[in-house]
């Protein structure tokens, strides 16, 4: 998959999501293959989920080399995905892999997609009905 086909992938998918508000969607191209991805999404219920992503298309796949992905509302984060090396999550077979959930513990988590992340918010919503 080259990196066009990733981006189209992504905003075809984001349309596709029924809870979806709004979203903007910053597209910073480094090289041909190599960009920075970032965005708010805004969501029915007047949630947000704030996202970032650097990515390479490689011969075989899209290389996720940096993210982070924060589910909020208002002031209240819900949950927060990333990689970054935080110290905390040292002990985490995942690491540098991790999830901050609501009361900020820190949990594994392999690397997620903006679908994975999108599916767990559509979870989440539903259940609050």
């Amino acid at each position: 998959m080259n990196i066009d086909d990733y981006i189209l992938q992504l905003e075809s998918g984001l349309h596709k999501t029924s809870i979806i508000a709004s979203y903007n969607l910053a597209v910073d191209r480094k090289t041909n293959e190599i960009v920075f991805l970032s965005g708010k999404i805004e969501f029915r219920d007047g949630s947000y989920l704030d996202f970032k992503e650097f990515v390479e298309a490689t011969e075989f796949a899209i290389e996720k080399y940096k993210y982070a992905s924060n589910y909020r509302k208002s002031a209240e984060t819900f949950f927060r995905y990333d990689n970054a090396p935080d110290p905390r999550a040292v002990d985490l077979k995942s690491f540098p892999d991790h999830k901050h959930r609501k009361d900020d513990e820190l949990v594994e988590s392999y690397k997620v997609t903006l679908f994975d992340i999108l599916e767990e918010i559509e979870r989440m919503y539903l259940q609050a009905l």
